[in-house]
């Protein structure tokens, strides 16, 4: 069974052509800022990077008629409980309208049912970014009228939870963890029986900050830095998500190399550590709604590449549970573990109506 896997990005196109489970190829294609400038949103995108997967998929010698199913990674659309969708014209109507956020992903699942729809081939989704299974006590916010959103790394997250299962002989469905995906972003997860009843949306400021992102901000610091820029809200946003954390502090995000320049530098490993010790206290927080009862802390994500960061999150942490390391991220294969087990009857496909 051939199964097609596309990834959009900001500025990168991933696909993956599959036999089951064996990647047959793979590959990421970068763009350059430049190239996407003359499109005036992401949707504008649409046949740039249409063309860009098609072009390769020839050259391997496949069409698109050649597959049994796409998986295409989820973007931000309504929020919904975890699992494998079926995209459909309500998919693509929620994607397109930016109602709930705009995410190269939501031009991915144009993609994939326009390309359903000419071809009469399924195309699906698995554990989207929106995906919402928080508890009541997690979703008050606290300010009448506004409740707290559930985005988070799902498809990483519950990837990991399934495979460090099959690896003990556990069943993901009678067991409690918290993941911690690290990367540019930071989120932080407890699931429970595979759903996710908190977690720490990072895209919205909560949680530890990160490489890129500030995390939680008390609204009178929020207040002080929207009256240094102007009032200008949506600029703001821009530096709060796109140059916060370690990138405001050292105008990089490369954390391998302030490792090393935190050899030598200690305001360098000051902020590293005050990095760390905000993960961990994430974490520990979040061990909250699994009453303690965690079989496992799943570390995974860029970061968990590196031992300098995992190796003491995991001493702080030890009280609650041990740690199990997943280094990085790998969509494409976690998005064709879905088909498949969609193809194969192992897991219900949903639909959105």
């Amino acid at each position: 069974m051939k199964i097609l896997v596309v990834n959009l990005g900001s500025t990168s196109t991933k696909a993956g052509i599959f036999e089951d489970l064996v990647p047959l190829a793979t590959e990421t294609f970068q763009h350059q800022k430049e190239d996407l400038a003359c499109f005036d949103s992401i949707f504008g995108q649409r046949d740039f990077r249409k063309a860009v997967i098609e072009d390769w998929l020839e050259k391997q010698g496949f069409g698109l008629h050649d597959f049994m199913v796409y998986a295409l990674r989820g973007g931000l659309i309504r929020p919904i409980p975890g699992g494998i969708y079926r995209i459909n014209a309500q998919v693509a109507q929620d994607a397109e309208s930016g109602r709930y956020g705009e995410h190269a992903c939501n031009a991915g699942l144009l993609l994939g049912y326009a390309w359903s729809r000419t071809s009469g081939i399924p195309a699906v989704f698995v554990d989207a970014p929106c995906t919402d299974e928080l508890i009541d006590a997690a979703r008050i916010s606290g300010f009448a009228g506004v409740e707290r959103t559930s985005i988070f790394h799902a498809l990483n997250a519950k990837r990991v939870i399934r495979h460090y299962c099959r690896s003990k002989g556990l069943d993901p469905y009678r067991h409690s963890f918290i993941v911690a995906h690290m990367g540019g972003g930071i989120s932080v997860s407890a699931v429970q029986g595979l759903k996710a009843i908190d977690v720490s949306n990072g895209v919205d400021g909560e949680g530890p900050f990160s490489p890129e992102r500030v995390g939680s901000l008390s609204h009178k610091n929020i207040f002080s830095l929207l009256n240094e820029f102007g009032g200008d809200t949506a600029a703001l946003n821009r530096a709060l998500y796109y140059r916060g954390g370690l990138m405001s502090y050292f105008g990089t995000n490369d954390v391998p190399a302030l490792i090393h320049r935190g050899e030598s530098e200690p305001e360098v490993a000051r902020v590293l550590a005050a990095m760390v010790y905000n993960i961990a206290k994430q974490i520990a927080a979040l061990s909250i709604p699994l009453m303690g009862k965690v079989e496992q802390i799943l570390l995974t994500g860029g970061l968990a590449c590196n031992p300098r960061i995992t190796t003491p999150i995991t001493e702080q942490v030890s009280w609650i549970a041990g740690c199990a390391v997943y280094p990085g991220e790998d969509e494409l294969a976690a998005l064709a573990e879905g088909a498949w087990r969609f193809m194969t009857g192992q897991e219900e496909v949903h639909t959105i109506e």
